[in-house]
């Protein structure tokens, strides 16, 4: 086989995972627990998909920017890159804020790795890729300026409900 491009993603040991913690101002255990055993763990050596729910204020973020920070310590690619998407904008500020301030993490804030929302990632590649391979000139995605013009086919009665 020519150009073999397998990848295989980093082995997480409890060194990484203490590690990491301490670059994120945290005590080096704070992953494992008073007994030692902590499902957070698990979760940060895992390497398949994986859904964590849990209630607001529960570290979930935390979690990930460990494991965010981790990745990005032992990641060796420079074309292949870790896509981080979230719900809202509050989530990925502080996921880039927290990343930031390691400079491990300051890796996974640029090209080949994206950390946005998942609106934001849909414009970014699919929606202004498609506009612009069908001819159209995107200048500005700005919802007043949007609505201004779908309001200009509007029948003037219903305009002015919209009002």
């Amino acid at each position: 086989m020519i150009g073999n491009n397998s990848f295989k993603l980093p082995e997480i040991t409890d060194d990484d995972i203490r590690h990491a913690s301490q670059l994120l101002g945290l005590p080096s255990d704070a992953f494992y627990g008073s007994d030692g055993n902590d499902p957070r763990q698990n979760a940060l050596k895992r390497m398949d998909s994986v859904d964590i729910a849990a209630c607001p204020g529960s570290g979930k973020t935390t979690l990930l920017v460990a494991k965010l920070a981790i990745l990005a310590q032992k990641w060796s690619s420079s074309t292949r890159g870790i896509c981080v998407l979230s719900h809202t904008n509050a989530a990925r500020h502080e996921i880039e804020k927290h990343l930031g301030n390691t400079s491990e993490g300051q890796k996974l804030l640029g090209y080949p790795h994206y950390i946005g929302t998942i609106h934001g990632f849909v414009n970014e590649f699919l929606s202004l890729p498609f506009l612009r391979s069908k001819g159209y000139d995107v200048k500005v995605i700005d919802t007043e300026i949007c609505q201004k013009k779908r309001r200009c086919f509007l029948s003037p009665h219903i305009t002015k409900r919209l009002i």
